[in-house]
């Protein structure tokens, strides 16, 4: 399979490579530095959400921030060669940027943290206090732009 024929073009199989992902990681800026964030996240409706605590660094980087990147990546298996420089990995890949959106009202917080329940547990929660929203940010990446890569044997 050529490079070339890697790149996805299906924003369906874009979508569901992206939800199958675990972590993925925010490329923001910090004093001109790239500065990289792991996070759990759920995807819904061309949107990403995570939460985070009120303070840290990612905050202010987050705020201040028309648009950002997000990167995820997931290896899937090594093709093996009879010679080293044939060798190679089975894997997807995603690039995306958005706009970062700071949930503010209760019910889409609520929104937001039950989605990252079910996608992490399988099942919806619904017992969000209000002390707990009060100290969590909810954040929402609506997506402006998704690329995937996914190198998979010829069989599948």
């Amino acid at each position: 399979m050529s490079k070339k024929e890697r790149i996805v073009t299906d924003y369906n199989i874009k979508t569901a490579t992206l939800k199958s992902m675990d972590i993925i990681r925010l490329g923001l800026v910090d004093n001109g530095i790239s500065y990289i964030v792991p996070v759990n996240f759920a995807y819904y409706n061309n949107a990403i959400y995570f939460h985070t605590g009120l303070k840290g660094r990612k905050i202010p980087l987050l705020k201040k921030s028309e648009k950002i990147s997000f990167q995820a990546d997931r290896f899937d298996s090594l093709k093996t060669h009879d010679t080293a420089c044939g060798h190679s990995s089975y894997f997807a890949s995603i690039h995306g940027e958005g706009i970062p959106v700071f949930l503010e009202s209760k019910e889409d917080k609520y929104f937001g943290l039950d989605l990252l329940m079910e996608k992490y547990t399988g099942k919806k929660w619904n017992d969000f206090s209000e002390k707990i929203l009060n100290v969590t940010n909810v954040i929402r990446i609506d997506i402006t732009k998704l690329e995937a890569v996914i190198h998979k044997p010829k069989d599948l």
